[in-house]
């Protein structure tokens, strides 16, 4: 299922969180909440990219740090969130920072402003499974590497 961004917007988008599973933004919410370091480290279980780098050279700027490694268990069982702020961004709301954004959620609605659009999160994969059977999320508002409040069942977002 999709879900639309509508209201006082230049651009209404329609998201579909089943891709998401394969956008590289995406990040695992126990690594969030342990409020981690964004940077990787490579961990060198073989030589293969050490040596790779011998061969090829070293390249600038250096791919070795940006270049993911999927891991298929991890995808499988993994939990997932993605943050919201680009997908809100590109939609241009009229008001700018000082828009409203409404979230429908299991026939209730809640609004968080649009300057927050950093710490608003979809969660959309729990245990490696889709939240919902019917494609929806879970808005979360994550400040601190903590949960400040959940959003169940997400069905709709709409700008004021």
């Amino acid at each position: 299922m999709i879900i639309q961004i509508l209201g006082n917007v230049h651009y209404q988008i329609t998201l579909d969180p089943s891709a998401w599973i394969f956008d590289d933004r995406k990040e695992d919410l126990d690594k969030l909440l342990a409020a981690q370091s964004d940077s990787e480290e490579i961990h060198f279980d073989d030589s293969s990219e050490w040596n790779r780098e011998i061969m090829e050279g070293s390249t600038k700027p250096p791919t070795l740090k940006t270049e993911k490694k999927y891991n298929k268990k991890q995808m499988l069982e993994g939990t997932f969130v993605i943050c919201m702020a680009p997908f809100l961004e590109y939609t241009e709301p009229e008001r700018g920072e000082e828009a409203v954004i409404t979230f429908s959620h299991d026939e209730d609605s809640t609004i968080l402003p649009y300057r927050d659009r950093s710490k608003i999160f979809a969660q959309f994969s729990n245990e490696g499974q889709r939240m919902y059977d019917d494609g929806m999320i879970d808005v979360l508002l994550i400040e601190n590497g903590q949960v400040q409040q959940r959003l169940e069942h997400v069905s709709g977002i709409k700008f004021d």
